[in-house]
């Protein structure tokens, strides 16, 4: 019979090796258990803190988070858009749109919103303190100055102030004068 089975161990082996099995594999279980419980406890207090956190944040910072939303999405922009010429019967022009800039500042990037505002009040004839509250409030844009003249313009771009930006508005000029003169 020994013959057919030539992969079985004699009997003797076979005890001792299946206690050793036996022996190894409960160690290994022990080891993985507990390996097991070590990561579902700190899956669980991972949990545990992002819940946490979600909770603060839905509930004791609420309005905070509600009032940054509304600031955020219901800003009223005015937009000046651009309208087609209105000439007269022998086509001149009385009334056309010009493109224009208009000056607006970013807080964030001002290093100095006082030395900003004392030389912006300078070239732009707007009262100091006024310029001094729009720099310093906590909005992410603010209006300095609309619809330039070009020579106020290049002389604000010559100040070179970092937070200070130009944007392209439209104008509505009328050129019109009495038929005879």
């Amino acid at each position: 019979m020994q013959q057919n089975r030539p992969h079985a161990p004699s009997h003797g082996r076979l005890a001792a090796d299946s206690k050793r099995g036996h022996a190894i594999h409960s160690n290994g279980d022990r080891g993985a258990s507990r390996r097991l419980a070590i990561i579902g406890v700190v899956a669980l207090f991972w949990m545990a803190a992002v819940f946490a956190r979600l909770g603060y944040l839905q509930l004791i910072e609420h309005g905070e988070y509600m009032a940054r939303a509304q600031r955020q999405q219901k800003r009223v922009i005015e937009i000046t858009p651009k309208r087609g010429a209105i000439y007269d019967r022998n086509m001149h022009p009385l009334a056309m749109s010009i493109p224009v800039d208009s000056a607006f500042a970013v807080p964030s990037e001002l290093a100095d919103e006082q030395l900003a505002a004392r030389l912006l009040s300078r070239v732009l004839g707007i009262p100091r303190d006024v310029l001094e509250v729009r720099l310093e409030s906590s909005r992410s844009f603010v209006w300095i100055a609309r619809k330039l003249p070009p020579e106020k313009k290049e002389a604000v771009e010559a100040l070179n102030l970092k937070g200070i930006y130009f944007q392209k508005e439209n104008r509505e000029t009328r050129e019109w004068s009495p038929p005879g003169r």
